[in-house]
């Protein structure tokens, strides 16, 4: 009898269990929220300078044993430019699957950035899921770098998370200003330090029996009050003379300006007779600072220090030549896969300053790029997002001289095909799904071939649900 209890326990135990494992299959368990997963922006506070390329992590510490995660980050678009997104160490030594996701830094986001390991395994040790790629851009500020949807999963079920964002600071610059002689000087704005890109002007008072002369450091000549742009650390000298006067002349342009008497200095009441002689293609304009007007020769009273500038100025416009687009092969809307190369030719006799490529989109909108030179001359465009939208383009491309002279060419249309349109005859039709059925089964790297429709390397029966999904809309 003892035995046949016992044999009936041990029977009544198994089933419990395999109800309880049962239950495990059917009901995922979940998690609770003693030991949250931590998620967080690592440094959580960084400070860097204008221009400075940087790295920013993503970083997690499991209260339990993960599997995957996805997340977005967002910052400002004014103060940072995101370069890329790779992936992290939480999950090295496993096979896994990761997304890098979309980075638009005009929006300042970063979004579909997710990772997850490929069959079996967990991780609990911390680790960084993944490290992006930033640019301070010229500015100064403080850029909240911060996540947004984030999930963390087991096998079953999103884990409780803490999240905890970060910032960087564009970091703001000193003007150290030193006397050379008896005198002072006065900052506009006069502040510690400055932002990025701001404008001090700089007032040289000398004392009594002296003179202003010149400045020296980040600053040159002896125009009095000047200005100098906070673009980094500065440090200027301001230099005192006794009881001569100086005349310093800067040109603008091309050109130059005779002085009569010619001199190191002058005495108090001393006129200076200045001509102005404008080079080859040029033309004088007008005098600045303490000459005004544009009459030639002018004369100039030495009743302290003076300093002038002539004004040249061109005529001519940039030349904007050899206009040449170059795609690639197959055109692709995905620019991981397609992509748009404008370039031309723009030469000035002076000097070109900007050269934009002006995009008008799809939609009505426009797009103005920079675009980049790579030699003498020649500028280019590459697109990795400007041209990823179905749909009819025009651009045009404008071109500026440091004189401010300007020249625009023609306006060129340009047709993006959309993916599921094979044929690039405007509509998806039967015959864009039998291009597609023409290479069924057939395989090669991601992108090859217009029918690989999904750009996942091979032509199946995905590509043709994706293609019969657009049956019947046209994109012009």
């Amino acid at each position: 009898m003892k035995n046949n209890r016992v044999d009936k326990r041990v029977s009544l135990l198994s089933m419990v269990w395999v109800v309880i494992l049962l239950l495990m299959v059917i009901i995922p368990l979940r998690v609770t929220a003693d030991n949250p997963t931590l998620v967080y922006v690592s440094p959580a506070s960084k400070t860097v300078s204008a221009g400075q390329t940087f790295t920013i992590t993503v970083a997690c510490t499991p209260g339990q044993s993960i599997k995957s995660y996805e997340l977005k980050v967002l910052f400002n678009p004014t103060l940072l430019q995101a370069n890329s997104v790779s992936e992290g160490t939480i999950f090295a030594g496993y096979t896994t699957f990761f997304n890098d996701g979309t980075i638009n830094n005009t929006a300042g986001s970063i979004v579909d950035v997710y990772g997850l390991i490929l069959g079996a395994g967990l991780v609990s040790s911390p680790g960084s899921l993944v490290s992006i790629s930033f640019t301070a851009r010229l500015a100064s500020g403080t850029s909240s770098v911060s996540l947004s949807d984030v999930g963390v999963t087991n096998e079953t079920t999103y884990v409780p998370i803490t999240v905890t964002n970060g910032t960087v600071t564009l970091r703001e610059f000193t003007l150290g200003v030193t006397l050379g002689g008896s005198g002072s000087v006065t900052k506009n704005p006069n502040q510690a330090t400055y932002a990025y890109g701001t404008v001090v002007q700089l007032t040289a008072v000398a004392d009594s029996g002296w003179i202003f002369s010149s400045w020296t450091g980040n600053l040159s000549g002896s125009t009095n009050p000047t200005s100098i742009t906070m673009n980094g650390n500065k440090s200027v000298t301001a230099h005192f003379t006794q009881n001569q006067y100086t005349l310093t002349i800067t040109v603008d342009g091309s050109g130059s300006v005779t002085k009569n008497p010619n001199q190191a200095t002058y005495t108090y009441g001393q006129v200076v007779t200045l001509t102005a002689v404008a080079s080859s293609g040029w033309m004088f304009g007008s005098w600045t600072g303490d000459l005004t007007g544009s009459q030639n020769p002018k004369t100039i009273t030495m009743n302290g220090n003076k300093a002038v500038t002539a004004h040249f100025s061109d005529s001519a416009a940039p030349q904007i030549s050899g206009v040449t687009r170059v795609t690639s092969d197959p055109l692709d809307t995905n620019p991981v896969y397609g992509w748009v190369n404008v370039s031309c030719t723009v030469t000035d006799n002076v000097a070109v300053s900007q050269v934009v490529l002006r995009i008008h989109n799809p939609g009505g909108s426009w797009n103005n790029v920079s675009m980049i030179t790579r030699t003498a001359g020649k500028y280019y465009y590459r697109s990795t997002t400007a041209f990823s939208t179905a749909g009819n383009y025009s651009y045009t491309i404008w071109a500026k001289d440091t004189s401010n002279n300007a020249n625009t060419t023609s306006n060129i249309a340009f047709s993006m095909p959309a993916n599921w349109d094979l044929n690039s005859d405007g509509h998806c039709t039967i015959f864009d799904l039998v291009l597609v059925s023409n290479h069924y089964g057939q395989s090669g790297s991601n992108g090859w071939i217009r029918e690989d429709a999904d750009n996942n390397g091979e032509v199946q029966v995905l590509d043709l649900v994706f293609t019969s999904n657009h049956y019947g809309e046209s994109w012009w």
